[in-house]
């Protein structure tokens, strides 16, 4: 439990300094990606950035959301502090407007697709019901492939 809660810890002060002392002035729709490899927050920051304007009625859309990527065991962890216990790569905080990622599906384009836009669904439609969230990502999903395709090439 000692090491979940430093774990917590961590991730809280990186979002802290992030938010803090990122260059140039950040607004709420500009998402904070935390531990992407340039190419993978190149990506993740325009799929973002196309759903802003799915999200931005939607409870607590002035903050900023922020997008975690953590090692495999990590991420393992977290899935475990949150009870999200069914998922396999990704889970999303709602109310703390966070998407946790394991690094593990930074192996293929397909499965980042289909994960980032499918936690994007669940903010789009707040709704933890995986059938909602994904109607809301295929939409997503089909401009992020239009407009955010190039970014990972």
């Amino acid at each position: 439990m000692k090491h979940l809660q430093s774990l917590v810890f961590w991730i809280c002060v990186q979002c802290l300094i992030v938010s803090c002392f990122s260059p140039g002035a950040l607004w709420a729709g500009d998402a904070v990606i935390i531990g992407a490899p340039l190419l993978q927050e190149r990506f993740l920051t325009c799929v973002t950035q196309l759903s802003a304007n799915d999200l931005r009625d939607t409870p607590n859309s002035d903050e900023r959301l922020t997008v975690v990527i953590l090692e495999h065991h990590k991420f393992l962890e977290m899935r475990e502090a949150f009870h999200a216990h069914k998922t396999k790569l990704a889970f999303s905080s709602l109310q703390a407007r966070r998407i946790y990622l394991s690094a593990r599906m930074f192996g293929d384009f397909e499965t980042l697709l289909r994960c980032i836009t499918h936690e994007l669904g669940h903010f789009a439609t707040q709704s933890v019901y995986e059938d909602h969230a994904e109607r809301s990502a295929d939409h997503i999903r089909q401009r992020a492939r239009q407009i955010c395709g190039s970014a990972v090439q």
